[in-house]
């Protein structure tokens, strides 16, 4: 029987989606103010999880919630396994914003949703997201709004191991902005690759900032052990890295 909900779930989950998007998302980030798009944005993420719960089985707990700054940019470092993560954290932080491939930008219709939404640009192949990193902190700091990144750069199957990006260290050494990570077992629920779910409880677990003035070796250290380590914890699995 989960085999069949999670079937149906996951079928409404990839035709609602892109249904929302063209029909609802996109004539509204014509519109000047980008208030009414990001309401219908999280009235989709809602019915995502009420009907994740309701037909998947799946709950969703969120830890750490007071380790989150109010009114203050940041930078959200998470683990990334499945195509829940931004949305739960979007959900959860309304005025979030992500780096994105420059050529998505060139997409008319989606252009104007990730403009609305205050996505970055950024042209990997030139190596901008480098050259930028205290621009974007100082952006950040100054609009007063967090920014999602998945340090390991692409989704990572549940056990194996990405080396870790480091533009967040330099982000925070030059413009000393507070960087949260978050943990996640949100993989073993959510399969990459697979119309199948396991019925359970994705947790996400924010922890407090990583202390300032580490040296490289120890904040790439604390982000692998916040990020990678306890996500694996979580799982009740042990990682091995590349």
């Amino acid at each position: 029987m989960s085999y069949i909900r999670s079937l149906i779930y996951n079928i409404l989950f990839w035709t609602t989606g892109p249904t929302w998007v063209v029909f609802v998302l996109v004539p509204l980030s014509f519109l000047k103010s980008p208030v009414p798009m990001r309401r219908a944005l999280s009235m989709w993420f809602d019915a995502v999880f009420f009907l994740l719960d309701k037909i998947g089985g799946i709950k969703l707990e969120e830890r750490g919630l007071e380790n989150l700054p109010k009114d203050q940019g940041f930078i959200l470092c998470c683990k990334h396994m499945s195509n829940l993560e931004a949305l739960i954290t979007y959900r959860r932080m309304p005025n979030l914003t992500a780096l994105a491939k420059a050529e998505l930008f060139k997409v008319f219709g989606f252009k104007q949703v990730l403009e609305k939404m205050e996505v970055i640009p950024i042209d990997r192949g030139k190596g901008e997201a480098k050259d930028k990193t205290i621009a974007i902190s100082k952006l950040l700091l100054k609009e007063k709004i967090p920014l999602l990144l998945f340090v390991e750069g692409t989704r990572v199957s549940p056990g194996k191991r990405k080396r870790l990006k480091s533009g967040v260290y330099y982000m925070q050494r030059d413009v000393d902005i507070p960087v949260i990570c978050a943990s996640t077992n949100s993989g073993v629920h959510w399969l990459k690759g697979s119309p199948f779910n396991k019925p359970g409880t994705i947790v996400m677990e924010y922890h407090p900032p990583i202390e300032r003035g580490l040296s490289k070796k120890d904040f790439m250290a604390r982000l692998k052990e916040n990020v990678v380590i306890h996500s694996e914890k979580l799982m009740g699995i042990e990682g091995k890295d590349e």
